[in-house]
Parts: structure tokens; sequence; C-alpha cells
């Protein structure tokens, strides 16, 4: 008997059992509909995830502790166990990203290759060796015809449809980077990458186990299995420490949404209807409520208003366009609208716009300032963080603004 990897194979069944009943027990957030919020969700797809990794483990245990040759089942089984685990982890990043599930039928479609392969490899099997599972008649099985070419067809379906996952979790990824962008500003902007941080993490654990599988030296076995445990144990730390960051970015995902969705491309339709005959016609013109700007060149004056304030509001340290749009009275999305097609900017980047701006003024105006306090005052997070945006919109950092200008 290999006790130490014995040993690892308990550690990490312990380890994932230890974290899914944690994961299972805690208390279920609830949203104002009464359903479930997404973190909750992503909460119980991870805990699924880790019931399934230890189940995976006392396979492995049964096997070892019965002196039967374990590795037969990287061929067919341990795939197989990834793959489910795979696509729960999928759903878990999806609700962790605030993101879009895909539709019953591409799910169907999706899983129904792996779900064949593996009808077709049991199927086979029965027929040949009736319902003996023990791990000789399938270690013999594993070496003929019809197993080499359904193990061989698995590992090609679930080689593609790893990097359509893959593909997948870059997408929502970006997505939500870009949704991000267009609401926060500040602070709250750059702690949401750490959510991002933890579906990485997520992805780094499956690489390592995609490596795993393909790997037969059986001395590497309980290396790979201790480094995956340490990855489990610090993607759960780090999806518990996220909790708070979460609630605080998901506003980015349910105000800017509930808002009425006004284009700027709509203005001119809009405007039609706002013409001096129409108010003519309208007998309570004198009393109606005044609507709010929808073309193009009075959202650009009130837009200009609101740069020139004297308490110059964009210098805060952390800022929300819809904080922004209730200042100028605009509507959220609209203002988002006009920001990206008028200004060419998403909303944190229009921030760190206007922040340089005046950044440039102050480095000029009173040399002896030093760029710590000029940041503070600017409401960057830090210098690190000031330095790098004013390098990405002036091509230097403010050092060397300074000195040459």
């Amino acid at each position: 008997m290999d006790l130490t990897t014995l040993m690892a194979y308990v550690f990490n069944c312990a380890v994932c059992t230890t974290i899914a009943i944690i994961f299972l027990l805690s208390p279920i957030q609830k949203q104002a509909q009464g359903k479930i919020d997404s973190y909750s969700k992503a909460k119980r797809c991870l805990a699924a995830s880790a019931f399934i990794e230890a189940l995976a483990c006392l396979l492995y245990i049964n096997c070892i502790v019965k002196a039967e040759p374990y590795i037969q089942l990287d061929h067919f089984t341990k795939p197989l166990f990834l793959y489910v685990a795979i696509c729960i982890d999928l759903a878990a990043i999806v609700n962790l990203l605030h993101g879009k599930h895909a539709k019953a039928r591409t799910i169907i479609f999706f899983v129904s290759p792996v779900a064949f392969l593996w009808f077709l490899h049991l199927i086979i099997y029965i027929g040949d060796y009736g319902l003996n599972f023990a791990a000789q008649p399938y270690s013999h099985y594993l070496t003929t015809m019809p197993s080499l070419i359904t193990c061989r067809s698995l590992y090609a379906v679930f080689f593609i449809e790893c990097t359509i996952i893959l593909i997948a979790v870059n997408k929502h990824v970006s997505i939500f980077k870009q949704h991000i962008d267009n609401y926060y500003s500040g602070i709250n902007q750059s702690r949401s990458r750490w959510l991002v941080a933890v579906v990485a993490s997520i992805v780094i654990y499956y690489i390592v186990c995609i490596v795993d599988m393909f790997i037969t030296d059986i001395a590497y076995d309980p290396l790979l299995l201790w480094l995956r445990t340490i990855i489990i144990i610090i993607n759960s730390v780090a999806f518990i420490m996220c909790r708070e960051i979460y609630w605080t970015v998901k506003p980015a995902f349910v105000e800017t949404y509930n808002q009425t969705e006004v284009h700027i491309t709509d203005a001119a339709a809009q405007l039609k209807t706002d013409t001096p005959a129409a108010a003519t016609a309208s007998p309570d013109n004198n009393t109606s409520k005044p609507q709010p700007a929808t073309d193009t060149s009075s959202i650009d004056a009130i837009v200009t208003e609101w740069t020139r304030r004297e308490d110059k509001p964009y210098l805060k340290e952390s800022i929300t366009i819809m904080q922004v749009a209730e200042q100028m009275g605009l509507n959220t999305r609209l203002l988002s609208n006009y920001l990206n097609s008028v200004k060419g900017r998403n909303f944190n980047a229009w921030i760190n716009y206007l922040k340089v701006e005046e950044t440039k003024l102050m480095l000029l105006a009173d040399r002896s300032v030093s760029l710590s306090e000029i940041a503070f005052k600017m409401g960057f997070t830090d210098l690190a963080s000031m330095s790098k945006i004013f390098k990405s919109i002036e091509g230097m950092p403010p050092s060397v603004y300074r000195q040459t200008h």
C-alpha cells in the first residue's frame, strides 16, 4: 500500500467534503422577489463540484486500500468526473460574474456527446463482463479496441469542449470588466478585479487537473494532488473573502438595467414629438414637468457644466455612473451611451481622464507638492494607481511630465 499517495487522497477528500458542507450549511441570500441570489447559487455550485471531487477521491482510496491498480481510473472515470465538475463550476463562474446562463437546449446539446460516449462505454463493458465492476476485469476491458475507441473519443470531445468552456469564461470576464468600467470608477472598480482573480484560480485548478490526467507516472500523482488540494483551499477562502466585494459591485448589474433604456440614436424621434407645434397643442404645456435632455448637444452642455463645478465631484476616490447621472439629471443608460459613443470612453476611463487633466494642472501649479499628496487629492487609490493611469493616458509617468513641462 502506498501510504504517501493514500494520505494525499484522504486529505483531499476530507478538504473537499468539509468545504462542500460549509458551503451547503451557510445561509442562503434571497433577492426581493424571493429568488435565490447569484452568490448563493455560485456557492451551491462550488459545493456540488467539491462533493464530486471528494467522490472521485473515494474511488481512488478504495483501489489503493485494496491494493488494486488505480491508474486505470484516469482513462475514463476521472475525465468524466472532471467534466461534470467543470460544467458545474462554469455555472458558478457565471453566477459570480452576474452573467447570463446558456439556454437549456444549448446545455443539452453541449453535454450530449459526453453522455453518449459514457453510455456506449458502459454498455459495451456490461455486454462483455456483465455487472462485475471489479478492478481486474475493468483493467482488462481498457486494453480492448472498443474501450480504446470510446476513451480516445472522450478525450477528443473533452479537449474540444474544455476549449469552448475556456472561451466562454474569457467572454464572461470581458463582459464583467466592461460592465464594471461602465459603472464604477475608483476603489470599487479596482476591488472588483478580485472576483476575476477567483475565476482565474478556478481555471488554474482545472488546468492542473487536466495535466494530472495525462501524466501516467504514478510518482507525480501525490505531488499534483497536494497542489490541487492547496488550490482548492485558496479558491474557497478567496471566494468567501470576496463576498463583500460581490455585494459592492452588484448594483452595477441591477440599477443600470432598471433604468429606462434611452439611446442617443433615438433622440431625433423624441425631438420630433417635442416640436413647438406639439408643445402649443398641449393644454398643460406650462405646467408639465421638464423632460430630460436626449439630444447630443443638450447632453454635452450638461456634462460640460458638471465637469466645471467648483467642488470637482469627479475627484472622489470612488464614484458611480448612477451618482453622476443623478447629479446631472440624466438617465444612467443615456449617460453611458453618450460617454461611449461621443467621448469614446467608458465611464471609468472618462473619470480617469478628468482626474489626469486635473493632475497635470496640479503638477505644474506647485512643484513642491509631493506626488503622493497629489494622488490623494486627485482621488486615486494610491501613487502607483495614479502613475499607471497617468502613463496610460499621457504616455509618461507624472514625475517625468513634471520634469519636462
